[in-house]
């Protein structure tokens, strides 16, 4: 319980103190966010593709983040990587 209320008296101080820059920080968090739902989202789909075939391609936070950092060429990569190995 004490961890709790820690965490949180941490987080109201970070918002008075960095008020001004939060938006942006929001703002970086959204885009990161819409990009890793997307990049599982296509990964899920691959997945539904290729499965069909046979090849069986993983759907973890894992890839999704590898494939969000490095948008079609990591899915092309993880693609490759899984048929491969």
């Amino acid at each position: 319980m004490k961890f709790i209320i820690i965490i949180c008296s941490l987080v109201l101080l970070s918002f008075l103190l960095f008020r001004n820059s939060f938006p942006k920080f929001f703002e970086g968090v959204s885009i990161l966010l819409f990009r890793l739902g997307f990049s599982v989202l296509l990964l899920y789909g691959v997945h539904l593709l290729l499965g069909s075939m046979g090849y069986a391609i993983p759907v973890n936070l894992f890839t999704g983040a590898v494939a969000a950092a490095l948008g079609i060429p990591g899915v092309i990569s993880i693609v490759a990587i899984s048929i491969l190995v």
